[in-house]
């Protein structure tokens, strides 16, 4: 498929002209180039390499483009991965990941970044920032007990620690706890793969 046009859903179904244009920009300071690199890594989900090279090598004509039409927007996948597609529809998984990234990067630039309201030379500073980017997520409810586990490890581990990060996810899962990774492989591959068995028991 050459072409593929989607609109986002819950907090990105409205952007602003200039949020439109900064994940489009692809000057210096514009957020295009991570948007690619970012989108084309939650499209690849599931393969077996996290080498950002290699997945821009393997698709050179991958873009995406976004526009605010109306009241709304309008995203343009170009040359997306068939393993993002099910009968030439985005994975719902995949489609809510993809918003989720384009939404963080637009709030991080322009409310974390650009603000000068946060010290990121400090750690407490990082920490603060941190502590609003999960919230604007919202991974932090007020009234709902936290439940995410962050699990960050290696991506090259031997089976048995493979299986073994599995199983911690798959008893996590059971206790009704949601998995944080970096998305990767090995051991933030396991966890994943574990809880989401444990959270369909």
């Amino acid at each position: 498929m050459h072409k593929l046009i989607i609109r986002p859903e819950g907090t990105l179904q409205i952007l602003s002209q200039q949020e439109a244009q900064q994940l489009s920009d692809t000057s210096d300071h514009g957020l295009h180039e991570l948007v690619r690199q970012c989108a084309l890594a939650v499209l690849n989900t599931g393969s077996h390499t996290d080498d950002t090279l290699a997945l821009l090598k393997q698709h050179p004509d991958f873009d995406i483009q976004v526009a605010a039409r109306g009241r709304g927007v309008q995203i343009i996948l170009s040359h997306p991965p068939e393993t993002a597609l099910v009968e030439g529809e985005l994975i719902t998984g995949i489609k809510h990941h993809l918003f989720a990234v384009l939404r963080d990067l637009v709030y991080t630039r322009n409310d974390i970044l650009d603000s000068g309201r946060f010290n990121l030379d400090d750690s407490a500073g990082i920490t603060h920032a941190v502590f609003h980017i999960l919230r604007n997520a919202r991974l932090l409810v007020p009234g709902r007990l936290p439940n995410i586990v962050v699990c960050w490890g290696g991506h090259r581990i031997v089976r048995n620690e493979y299986d073994y990060a599995k199983y911690v996810g798959y008893e996590m899962g059971l206790r009704g706890l949601d998995i944080c990774t970096g998305c990767g492989l090995g051991a933030m591959k396991g966890p994943m793969k574990g809880a989401a068995v444990g959270h369909h028991k």
